[in-house]
């Protein structure tokens, strides 16, 4: 039992009891009350007996018929009349039932468990009978103030009847219990205002706890209430301090992952970060097409020997400076040095790589460096790139590249494909696909250091031709997001991994598109699936890539706990780049993170880069999260892997699912669809 609900008990017995005090008090201020008013009333009762048998002779019987006709008339319990102790000259008594005592009448209003509280009424009052008619003024005066004659002789003794008396104290006393319980409900009630308001703030700082416990950094507001308040701020300075600490430690990794992943002349990426890149931008399923740029510096050689290191170093700066304005500048862009004499830029839009090359020409050719006799610089370049790898755009640049140096002249492709009318078709091709269940998923495993299984990536196929092949994201996905088809995309795939689930238990994992999220109904009709989807949800793993801005980040941190109470793990994919974006991946609420394949390179071989990833897996261990390698080809880096201390990792290394090779990406550019 909790302490709020031993409080709130002890709280209501503390309010029944003291309820219940009043109330009894209640009753015996009723019980003192009715005794004296009844004893007034038998006082009363008896003078006026006494005076009205006082005017009838007393010879024979006369005396005895009046006192018995006065009994007859209701108001009396009991009426005596006696001379002396002896002798009883008359007596009458009325019991309200057999064997009832006639001190205790009946209380036609009352329980009797109210007669049960109360004493026994006033004891009978006596009055003097006097023959002397003149006198009867004077011996009422006299017997107003005393219940018994001063000498002996013949006198009245009379009970009354109380029952008025006893329905009115009944009355009485429920009014005072009615104005007692409520007046003391709405002290309850007002005192429990306060004590929501206070268990609101406790739950509040409960809830804080429980999201440091979960290396989630959360400040509360402090409370007015001065106990709760120096709490809470004592839990925000510790939040404050952790979030420091979390924040520097990711400072740390960034600052690792630039001296492993640039060059340390230009600070452009190398090549295989820069590729890795490439295949993203190619990938972006929001893109109808990409550029991509190739600036080479010949006789680089020749240069140094000619006018020095410092100079050429000068040039190349410079080449990198221009390539950097436009990754300054347009989203998505990304620069590289791809060799000593070769740079790359990559652009997510098409239309522009002839006009963008000439500018860079320019740009270059205005440097100091570029001036001295002997240098020169050739740009050529892609335009139009839809639907291909990383390493295809690149080797179509670099054939336009070579014919540039030989031609001494700017030289840009263009590699459109697609034109309107065929991505209408291909957006019909898509829709009419998912509208009649044309899909399935691939399955890759990811596994555990003792080879268990963690949970099977599922990239949704799509079957755009009846009866065709089952075709990959990349084919298809780009179209599908132009179109605005990810929300039925997302749920395609979480239908197929549930049903699955259902009938073998294993655990999968899909990718959500975060800006499927901003969808109008997609976010509850992806929780409404789930409800209904039982255990199976439990087993289920929903992840995206990195965290986008804004509004889809927002989405996110509002639908992710909704997710995680039904068992579903969330997790990021291709993750790594952004270090310093994992302390705001953990507040959003996710499992386990991702590391892309593009900066695990050299880790069983290069002490920089094993420095790397132990720091950036040191760094994901600490926000409590799990950390699983993408894309593990080589036996040897995978066995290096689970040295630094992953916690599962996927890729050609790990198996074979499906007769398809793995990997940590699964195909280049499943983007939304892969999981």
């Amino acid at each position: 039992m909790s302490l709020t609900t031993r409080v709130a008990l002890w709280l209501a017995g503390l309010w029944l009891a003291a309820v219940g005090l009043v109330l009894a008090l209640g009753v015996w201020a009723a019980a003192d009350a009715l005794r004296a008013q009844w004893a007034d009333l038998n006082r009363q009762a008896a003078v006026e007996v006494a005076s009205a048998l006082g005017r009838v002779p007393p010879e024979g019987e006369a005396r005895s018929l009046a006192a018995a006709a006065r009994f007859e008339r209701g108001d009396l319990l009991w009426l005596s009349l006696r001379r002396g102790e002896a002798a009883t000259l008359f007596e009458r008594r009325r019991l309200a039932a057999e064997g009832t005592d006639p001190l205790r009448a009946a209380w036609p209003a009352a329980p009797a468990w109210f007669q049960e509280l109360l004493p026994a009424p006033a004891p009978a009052a006596a009055a003097p009978l006097r023959d002397d008619a003149a006198a009867d003024t004077a011996t009422s005066a006299t017997l107003a103030t005393r219940a018994t004659p001063a000498a002996p002789g013949t006198e009245v003794a009379v009970v009354a009847d109380g029952a008025q008396l006893q329905r009115l104290a009944w009355r009485a006393w429920l009014r005072f219990a009615a104005v007692t319980v409520g007046a003391s409900l709405v002290l309850v009630l007002v005192a429990g205002f306060f004590w929501r308001r206070w268990h609101r703030l406790l739950r509040g700082t409960v809830a804080q706890a429980q999201s440091l416990e979960r290396l989630q950094f959360v400040e509360v507001p402090e409370p007015r209430w001065p106990e709760l308040r120096e709490l809470t701020r004592a839990m925000n300075a510790v939040v404050r301090r952790l979030r420091e600490r979390v924040v520097a430690q990711a400072e740390q990794v960034a600052q690792l992952q630039r001296q492993v992943q640039t060059d340390t002349v230009t600070g452009l990426p190398l090549r295989a970060y820069f590729l890795s890149r490439l295949g993203d931008v190619l990938g972006d399923a929001r893109l109808p097409a990409a550029s991509l740029l190739l600036v080479r510096v010949p006789d680089l050689v020749a240069m140094n020997e000619r006018h020095g290191r410092d100079v050429t170093d000068r040039l190349l700066v410079a080449v990198a400076d221009v390539l950097l304005t436009y990754v300054e500048r347009i989203g998505g862009a990304a620069a590289g040095r791809l060799t000593g004499q070769d740079f790359a830029l990559a652009l997510p839009a098409a239309g522009a790589a002839r006009e963008t090359a000439a500018a860079i020409e320019a740009a270059v050719a205005a440097s100091p460096a570029s001036r001295l006799p002997g240098v020169r610089v050739v740009v050529a370049g892609c335009d139009g790139l839809r639907g291909l790898a990383a390493g295809a755009a690149l080797s179509a640049a670099d054939a336009a590249l070579a014919r540039a140096e030989a031609a001494g002249e700017t030289v840009v492709e263009d590699l459109s494909e697609l034109g309107a009318t065929g991505a209408r078709a291909w957006r019909e091709l898509i829709a009419a696909a998912l509208d009649e269940s044309r899909v399935r998923l691939g399955a890759f495993p990811v596994v555990d250091a003792e080879g268990r299984l963690i949970h099977l990536e599922c990239p949704l196929r799509v079957q755009v031709e009846p009866g065709g092949e089952f075709l990959v994201a990349r084919r298809w996905l780009a179209i599908a997001a132009r179109s605005r088809l990810t929300p039925l995309v997302d749920l395609s795939a979480v239908n197929l991994a549930l049903a699955a689930i259902a009938v073998d238990g294993q655990p999968r994992c899909v990718h959500v598109a975060p800006r499927s999220l901003l969808s109008p109904g997609f976010p509850r009709a992806l929780l409404a699936r789930l409800k209904t989807a039982g255990p199976a949800a439990a087993r289920l793993s929903m992840e995206w890539a990195e965290l986008p801005d804004g509004d889809i980040s927002a989405a996110l941190r509002e639908a992710v706990p909704a997710w995680r109470k039904l068992g579903v793990r969330v997790g990021v994919e291709h993750a790594g780049a952004s270090p310093r974006t994992l302390p705001a991946l953990k507040e959003v609420g996710i499992d386990y993170v991702k590391i892309d394949a593009r900066h695990l390179h050299g880790v069983q071989d290069d002490d920089a880069s094993r420095s790397y990833v132990e720091s950036l897996v040191g760094l994901v261990h600490g926000l409590g999260l799990q950390a699983l390698a993408e894309g593990v080809a080589d036996p040897r880096q995978l066995e290096a892997l689970w040295a630094i201390g992953f916690d599962g990792a996927t890729g050609a290394a790990v198996g074979m699912a499906d007769d398809e090779p793995k990997s940590g990406r699964v195909e280049e550019g499943e983007g939304a669809a892969e999981g």
